[in-house]
């Protein structure tokens, strides 16, 4: 495994190809480029006869696949590269030549998503039940509902073309924008230029002022930088009020409800239910002001700990604590997980330029997935390292799927992550005999069950409303939006905790409002349904994992909808919501009983 001298992995692409001057990789691009322009003359207006035949559009859809695989590979290579170094300009130019090479096979390809939209409706009907189509059946049907928000091919062809000039640079942009941003922060007079996962690892410190002290350091820089980031989600909100627009749909999450093929009913259900119980936020953080013996609690004491005993954890141990745990569970789950340890699918070490954050990159059902993380030695990567990897055993679990159906859906792509996570907590917990560590533990996961839930919730209502105003008065001002953003992340905490200015330049270096419009109510989503999940296995155990792993293998194969109904949940209901809810408020309780457990709380009457 490649080490850094802080003896952290880093990735290891060679499984893709050998580096980014690789021949294979033009060549992969071009045979790509050949074979879409094949596919078109072979296929085009052959979908709409009325005559087709299951046997031929299966034959279609393989070959659509074939070369589908054949053009992911330079690009997710070429993404993996660039988010380890974002200042290289060399991975910066593979990135956009893989992008707009992709867009040239694209405009070949987009007559045949628009033809299995019309494919007449008799003919579809004498299709659809087809075993010859049995796999591809949910795709088909899917695509048949996109098809209702396509314009003409020459309109697709445009927008392909330019895409890349488009809502993609602007996304570019704003990768590099953040990756590159040094934080100076003084200590000990001397300053030290941090990245992002180091500053932000700073807000989890037990000494208030090195919080307060890197919230300043956030803000000032955020501030100092605003123009270029404000611009661009300005421009980017814009894109997607025309899209809509001309697409037809009439609300700005209504595309990625759709994309996500979950219904506007159970997402708004869902929202409602969380923004209904709001004040469990509110207790909780009344009941840690009181536990940290202060007046007033700020936006940078949201994470400060309650233990100080471990202040930090080695990687190696953090590797133990999550094999341990998963093996608990299934001595399947710690089996798919060791290569990603033992083979170099992780890249752990934080460097400068390197992408904030931590994500899990599915390639191909052939190709196995991609860990990246900025481990920074704080308790909590253990539960970020658990996270990322049960992304990667769910893309493992799926890997029998066909390329077309292999990913979940996004609220979907959260429930193996979010399980691994409640696996690890548990097996943190079971390892402590002391209240106080038990209360610090809890304390940990309600405040992460908090920012995925809660804080998302919240973030989405963010969304929506700068969605909703940029469409309804113009381009927003930067003030405009900093005023948003507080008061929807404000509403939460009501006056447990006060949000301060450092903390309105805050939604500036979010990521997924400008990569994946409303993408965030997705960890609410699968947050709550893992609650839910997780308490049923405590049930049911060993018969609860052969249909929990029923589930996961499924992948992108069937709508949430029919896949949670086999398990006896209906996201529709707002009592299926109010049941993970309910779970938080359980634990909430827990952590006042070892409050008073401590004496930090008076007795109950």
């Amino acid at each position: 495994m490649h080490q850094t001298p802080e003896n952290l992995p880093t990735w290891d692409l060679s499984d893709l190809y050998e580096g980014p001057d690789d021949p294979r990789i033009e060549e992969d691009l071009l045979a790509a480029c050949q074979q879409a322009l094949a596919f078109e003359e072979q296929w085009r207006g052959r979908l709409t006869e009325e005559d087709l035949q299951a046997g031929d559009l299966r034959r279609a859809l393989e070959q659509y696949e074939a070369l589908q695989r054949l053009a992911v590979l330079p690009q997710s290579y070429a993404s993996l590269l660039f988010s380890t170094d974002t200042t290289d300009p060399r991975r910066g130019a593979l990135v956009q030549k893989t992008r707009e090479l992709a867009s040239s096979m694209a405009t070949h390809l987009i007559f045949f998503d628009l033809e299995i939209g019309r494919i007449a409706e008799a003919t579809w009907t004498r299709l659809v039940g087809s075993p010859e189509l049995t796999e591809y059946r949910h795709y088909l049907e899917h695509e048949r509902d996109l098809a209702a928000h396509y314009l003409s091919e020459p309109e697709e062809k445009v927008l392909e073309e330019t895409a890349n000039c488009r809502g993609r640079a602007f996304r570019r942009l704003f990768t590099e924008l953040t990756s590159r941003l040094k934080y100076p922060l003084e200590q000990e007079g001397q300053t030290r230029e941090l990245t992002q996962s180091e500053l932000l690892a700073l807000l989890y410190e037990p000494d208030r002022e090195v919080r307060r002290h890197a919230s300043e350091v956030l803000g000032r820089t955020l501030e100092r930088h605003a123009h270029p980031l404000h611009f661009t989600f300005n421009t980017l909100l814009l894109e997607h009020q025309v899209m809509d627009r001309l697409r037809g749909f009439s609300r700005p999450e209504a595309s990625r409800n759709l994309d996500n093929e979950i219904p506007d009913q159970a997402v708004d259900t869902m929202v409602d239910v969380v923004v209904s119980n709001y004040d469990l936020v509110a207790r909780y953080y009344r009941l840690k002001r009181r536990l940290l013996g202060l007046e007033d609690l700020w936006h940078y004491d949201r994470y400060a700990p309650l233990l100080s005993e471990r202040a930090t954890i080695s990687f190696q141990e953090a590797r133990g604590i999550v094999l341990e745990a998963f093996q608990d569970f299934s001595p399947r789950f710690a089996e798919l997980a060791h290569p990603f340890f033992e083979r170099a699918w992780i890249d752990a070490a934080p460097a400068p330029g390197k992408r904030g954050g931590a994500f899990c990159a599915g390639v191909t059902p052939d190709k196995h997935p991609y860990v990246l993380m900025n481990f920074t030695g704080k308790p909590r990567d253990v539960m970020t390292l658990a996270h990322e990897l049960g992304h990667g055993l769910h893309d493992c679990l799926a890997s029998r799927q066909t390329l077309l159906n292999y990913s979940p859906v996004l609220p979907l792509a959260e429930t193996a992550s979010t399980f691994a996570e409640m696996l690890v907590f548990e097996k943190l917990q079971a390892c402590l005999d002391s209240p106080r560590a038990r209360l610090g533990l809890l304390a940990e996961k309600l405040e992460d069950t908090f920012a995925t839930v809660f804080r998302q919730v919240s973030m989405f209502r963010f969304e929506q409303r700068v969605h909703n105003q940029r469409r309804e008065k113009g381009e927003l001002d930067l003030e405009t939006m900093n005023q948003i953003w507080q008061e929807s992340l404000q509403e939460m905490f009501a006056d447990s905790l006060t949000l301060g200015e450092d903390h309105r330049w805050t939604w500036l270096y979010v990521p997924h409002f400008v990569q994946t419009p409303f993408y965030v109510y997705a960890y609410a989503f699968g947050e709550l349904l893992v609650l839910s999940l997780y308490a049923r296995y405590r049930k049911e155990g060993a018969a609860f994992r052969e249909r929990y792993f029923d589930l996961l293998a499924a992948g992108g194969s069937r709508r949430p909808q029919e896949l949670l109904a086999e398990l006896d949940i209906d996201i529709t209901r707002a009592e299926f919501w109010q049941g993970g809810c309910d779970l938080v408020a359980e634990n909430i309780r827990k952590a006042e009983a070892l409050a008073r457990e401590l004496g930090q709380l008076p007795q109950e009457p």
